[in-house]
């Protein structure tokens, strides 16, 4: 820890809990309100339980004090966690429909959501109500729901995925929606089988620049839809009737849904062409960025410094790893993540996490504080993410991060470097800023002379305070080459990171705040297919069970399993061997490692590289284990060859007298074990024979011990 704080010094914004998401009480009224936006200066309500859309705009001061006056109550609901990858397919596609559209609405008519009310005319709405296909009725129910969670994506999901009847989906019994009069119309209702001859046909439709829409339809019908019929002697393809199959429309909206314009784009030029054409109407990295908190670019770099051990000072460590995560309109910097994990989702997944920490109490734990929350804003979420194609970057499970959290990940071409050169150039400053007094403290230069690693000083903690400070720093230094606009300009608005961020949420909206963070932090943990028995859960060979209060229906789903390990679906932190996470009723259930199992308890602080570093040294014992088990193994078989083949006799043995000759035979083998004999045998060699060390204590005053030969003697003893 430093001898002193850091401090930033700054205009003050209000903090408190009266925060986006929360909930007040009308204490008099008996009336729920959602709060959907804070600022200064006003805060916008949602009536909840209201039928149709009612909210209400008031002034900050007028709320804090009904507040204080415990007129309103502020309360915070029980948050319902959910994987959208678990929803059946029809759910799941309403879902992201309903998701995509309102993503739309947010940027749009969001953060206070205020022009939706109102009969004024909404040609926007109308627009992408067209664009969807969706009426008003379904949309306006949805924009409530949402809206009444507090922006909650679980709101959009049909509630029928939760609960008892968990996935189950409708059946239709015929084509929904106006039936036409055409006798050559379709009639079918579309279901997995059809979706799934829909996808095939996509794929299809996704190999060449050459096939059409309407030629990857013809394939399907080939495939699924078409007979054989003998026509005047000839095999002659034949149709299904209109009313048996799916038609063009149906097939023509799938892909319209399925596919993005950028994917659109790809499918008909070649990947140089889109990249190269986007580059030629890209004039500069704002481009197609709306505002604080749409764009961001991630990154992380090798730090030009070696590091030693926290645990020992002369034991070098090597290089550590620091992620960014910068917004592209502000320039600002949101996260940070200074570990030595590279490569990894670890280290992604930890970046995320400080974008939902409190940047105060973050600072105060490396020693450093800050007085103004603007200067590292928190709690938000990005709508898009730009990074290149490393490994944690292209991999499954950041894909699947981002999909849960419902952000679009970018994959800038391979070598286009200046495609995200936001985060690129903080690096760079951020080196340029520490080097000078790293010289002989372990920093990295390319010299053949380089000691950097007998020179390291800092430990990963020290070097984190030099990152905080520089990230303080950067977002509050002035930006030379900031495009300003003339609005900017006439507002005297400084290219500062923080201020920018402020005007930008002015004129833009603030950004997606981490209204649910149990389903924000669940989203981050990585998904593993785990086992239940009558033990409990059981991952990598550990048992975990949570208490029974927490999860009152896993026993009996033990009971059921028995000795058969039935499959169980948890998230693990690989950070964390102590503890499983799993869904039960939308609650996030924690399943601690049960320590009334044996051995269970002593990996409960590692990380799970650790215990599997464990468990490979366990490999190790066994496989040397294995060996000298076969040597003992042919050692016994020998010498059992060799009793038996010396015991062996011409004759046969008699079984007559056997009984008496068992018995002679017991009293001879116990005879052999007698106890006495024992006891005449010393167990050590007499004490006279060993030798004794010269004690420094005076032998004089120490009385010679008396002689007892007989009983007499033992009576006539003064043993005073």
């Amino acid at each position: 820890m430093l001898a002193s704080h850091f401090i930033f010094k700054g205009a003050v914004l209000m903090q408190g809990e009266i925060r986006v998401g929360a909930i007040l009480r009308d204490t008099t009224k008996q009336q729920l309100y959602r709060i959907i936006y804070v600022s200064a200066e006003t805060i916008v309500l949602c009536q909840i339980g209201a039928s149709s859309l009612s909210l209400t705009e008031h002034l900050t001061t007028v709320i804090l004090n009904l507040v204080r006056q415990k007129v309103f109550l502020v309360e915070q609901d029980a948050p319902t966690i959910f994987v959208a990858e678990s929803l059946s397919p029809n759910i799941r596609e309403a879902y992201e429909t309903k998701l995509n559209m309102m993503n739309e609405v947010s940027r749009i008519y969001g953060p206070t959501y205020m022009r939706l009310s109102g009969k004024a005319p909404k040609p926007e709405l109308k627009e992408i109500l067209q664009r969807y296909g969706v009426a008003k009725t379904v949309f306006w129910r949805a924009i409530n729901k949402y809206l009444q969670s507090g922006m909650q994506n679980v709101s959009l999901v049909d509630s029928k995925a939760f609960g008892l009847n968990a996935g189950k989906e409708y059946e239709y019994t015929k084509k929904p929606g106006r039936q036409s009069n055409s006798i050559t119309a379709s009639h079918v209702v579309l279901n997995d089988e059809i979706k799934q001859h829909f996808a095939e046909a996509l794929a299809y439709y996704k190999k060449s620049r050459n096939i059409t829409i309407q030629a990857a339809f013809d394939e399907m019908n080939n495939l699924h839809y078409t007979k054989v019929e003998i026509v005047n002697g000839v095999p002659t393809p034949i149709l299904y009737p209109p009313a048996t199959r799916p038609s063009y429309k149906q097939f023509y909206n799938y892909f319209q849904t399925h596919l993005t314009e950028q994917e659109k784009d790809l499918i008909k030029t070649s990947a140089r062409e889109q990249r190269n054409n986007k580059r030629l109407l890209t004039s500069d990295s704002l481009f197609d960025v709306h505002g604080p908190g749409d764009v961001v670019e991630i990154d992380a770099c090798e730090a030009d410094i070696s590091l030693v051990s926290m645990l020992d000072k002369n034991q070098t460590v090597g290089r550590p790893i620091v992620y960014f995560m910068i917004d592209v309109y502000s320039r600002i910097i949101l996260a940070v993540s200074i570990a030595f994990d590279n490569n990894s989702i670890v280290g992604l997944t930890n970046l995320f996490l400080n974008l939902a920490d409190d940047k105060k109490a973050y600072c105060q734990r490396f020693g450093m504080d800050f007085d103004n929350p603007a200067l590292w804003p928190s709690n938000i979420i990005p709508n898009k993410v730009r990074v290149d194609h490393g490994a944690e970057f292209k991999g499954k499970e950041f894909e699947r991060i981002c999909k849960e959290l419902n952000i679009e990940r970018n994959l800038v071409p391979v070598a286009t470097g200046s495609m995200k050169g936001i985060v690129e150039q903080s690096f760079r400053q951020l080196h340029l800023k520490q080097n000078p007094h790293l010289g002989k403290c372990g920093l990295i230069e390319k010299r053949y002379d380089s000691k950097h690693h007998v020179e390291a000083t800092l430990n990963i903690q020290q070097y984190t305070q030099m990152v905080i400070a520089f990230i303080l720093s950067h977002n509050q230094q002035c930006l030379n080459g900031y495009p300003l606009t003339k609005d900017m300009i006439e507002k005297k608005q400084q290219p500062v990171p923080y201020l920018l961020w402020e005007y930008g949420t002015k004129q833009y909206g603030a950004p997606r705040p981490i209204t649910n963070y149990q389903q924000f932090v669940f989203n981050l943990m990585v998904p593993v297919k785990a086992k239940l028995s009558k033990k409990g859960i059981c991952y990598k060979n550990l048992w975990y069970l949570p208490s029974a209060m927490e999860d009152p229906f896993l026993s009996r789903e033990m009971f059921d399993a028995g000795t058969k390990k039935v499959p169980f679906e948890v998230r693990i932190d690989p950070r964390d061997v102590g503890h499983v996470y799993y869904i039960r009723k939308g609650k996030l259930i924690k399943a601690p490692l049960n320590e009334r199992l044996n051995g269970n308890i002593d990996y409960k602080n590692l990380t799970f590289k650790q215990y599997e570093d464990y468990q490979k040294a366990a490999k190790e014992l066994l496989a040397d284990g294995k060996i000298r088990n076969q040597e003992l193994s042919a050692a016994t078989h020998a010498i059992n060859e060799i009793i038996v083949n010396d015991a062996k006799k011409p004759g046969l043995s008699s079984k007559k007298g056997m009984r008496a000759a068992r018995d002679n035979e017991k009293q001879i083998v116990a005879k052999t074990n007698r106890i006495a004999p024992k006891l005449d045998t010393p167990l050590l060699d007499d004490p006279e024979d060993i030798p004794m060390i010269e004690s420094p204590i005076q032998t004089e005053m120490i009385p010679e011990k008396p002689v007892l030969e007989t009983w007499d003697d033992v009576f006539n003893v003064d043993w005073d």
